[in-house]
């Protein structure tokens, strides 16, 4: 068995891309680590800080399939250095001396944060993406599903009317703050780092801020005001967006499961050629993706917690946090993308049953009006006494499990303010979804 669910062959799929995983292999790490050494050779060089040669030999190697990762891990193994070994490795594959001219002025965290950073900035990419998918995948919803009646409920009982497109546009308004505070956090967080041994550039004198500048523009990534060596908190931030994006799918992801429930099953996953549900219930149909979704959700909060620890560092410089948010990182961007990519084939592939949302709306034999009988009559017993008599019809109701609407018309004092056509009026669902439409138009003109 492989020691992370992330790398077993068997699993990996359930709780991550491949495309992800490729973001955050060794080789795309090592290949961003060479990337940002290339790069600053290049500039050292434009500046006269290096030979001009020496940085296009060093721009020549940039490339991490030159490199075998057997050697590196045998030059960590050996030194308990991180970085070091490539350094090691690298200069090997260099011409001459130009080697020799790898890393001027830099410290190991400039880089592998930069390079980290870059990492971020491919994962960022493919989640912001896939984030707006499963936004519009939502929002397609509530716009079909706009007049499908069906019960919302509270506190896990039934309470009153609503529409399916209402219950999608809640979930299409949550993830469109999701999206937007993935953009909030873009600039803060694609910033490069490259400061010295203690965060005051000190190894390149006067050219410091001008070597900072011009590599952060080579690399496309941001520049700091300062060195963030020991402040992690954007870091921190970006996995606790994940966080709160992963936590939104697994919020869809748990109604789903709990609307397939055979008593509701108003909803339900669709199920592909082949599926089984049990190994020894031939029957069951279970919702395998919502469940996966669920507990990516999980894991990806645990990761946003490591990465608020992350933030408590010492002096100028701790690995400790940094190695922390190496498993935290990965973690997190792994299985979110995992999380949208399910989300995105089972919103899109939603079974819904309209027959089984109008037989739960009539469960209740009428309770699910309380609330509509309570105020048509108050207007002329006033709130308190309407809610009195309609409480004490309800609960005789559920009680002797007779309609409500049978109750009502027997009752002389309700009667004495309602016609029969005006009940039959009050207990229709179409006419109690207050401004369901309204709301899901909202986000319908939102997203044009």
């Amino acid at each position: 068995m492989a020691s992370n669910v992330i790398d077993s062959e068997l699993y990996k799929d359930y709780f991550g891309t491949e495309r992800m995983r490729q973001i955050f292999s060794d080789t795309n790490q090592v290949q961003k680590w060479m990337d940002c050494e290339a790069a600053l050779a290049r500039v050292e060089a434009r500046l006269g800080l290096i030979p001009e040669a020496a940085a296009v030999a060093i721009s020549q190697k940039a490339h991490a399939e030159l490199i075998d990762l057997a050697n590196i891990k045998s030059e960590i193994d050996k030194t308990g250095h991180p970085f070091v070994a490539l350094i090691k490795v690298y200069k090997a594959i260099c011409e001459g001396n130009s080697g020799e001219y790898l890393h001027w002025g830099a410290t190991s965290q400039d880089i592998m944060d930069t390079g980290m950073v870059l990492q971020i900035k491919e994962a960022y990419a493919v989640i912001a993406d896939r984030l707006d998918e499963v936004y519009q995948c939502v929002c397609d919803k509530a716009a079909e599903h706009r007049n499908l009646v069906m019960v919302g409920r509270t506190n896990g009982q039934q309470a009153m009317p609503i529409t399916l497109g209402f219950k999608f546009a809640v979930w299409g308004f949550e993830l469109k703050r999701s999206i937007d505070r993935l953009q909030a956090c873009k600039d803060r967080l694609l910033v490069g780092e490259f400061a010295g041994a203690v965060g005051t550039i000190a190894s390149l004198g006067e050219h410091g801020i001008e070597v900072q500048e011009q590599l952060f523009a080579e690399l496309g990534l941001g520049t700091p005001s300062i060195a963030w060596f020991t402040a992690r908190d954007t870091l921190a931030e970006f996995i606790s967006i994940l966080g709160i994006i992963a936590s939104t799918l697994g919020k869809i992801g748990n109604e789903v499961y709990s609307l397939q429930k055979t008593e509701i099953a108003e909803l339900e996953e669709r199920s592909g050629e082949g599926s089984v549900g049990s190994s020894t219930m031939p029957h069951k149909r279970n919702p395998f993706v919502s469940m996966q979704i669920v507990t990516l959700a999980k894991l990806v909060r645990s990761a946003a917690t490591s990465a608020m620890d992350a933030i408590e560092q010492e002096h100028e410089r701790d690995p400790r946090g940094m190695q922390v948010e190496w498993e935290a990182l990965s973690k997190a961007c792994l299985m979110t993308d995992a999380a949208l990519d399910k989300t995105i084939g089972l919103v899109t592939n939603i079974v819904v049953k309209p027959e089984n949302m109008k037989r739960n709306l009539e469960v209740l034999h009428g309770l699910i009006f309380s609330e509509a009988i309570m105020l048509k009559l108050a207007e002329k017993m006033g709130r308190q006494t309407a809610h009195e008599v309609v409480h004490k019809v309800a609960m005789q109701a559920i009680n002797e499990k007779v309609s409500v609407k049978e109750l009502l018309l027997a009752s002389p004092e309700v009667m004495n303010i309602l016609t029969a056509k005006q009940l039959d009026e009050l207990i229709d669902p179409e006419n109690y979804i207050g401004l369901a439409h309204t709301f899901i138009d909202r986000l319908i003109a939102q997203r044009e």
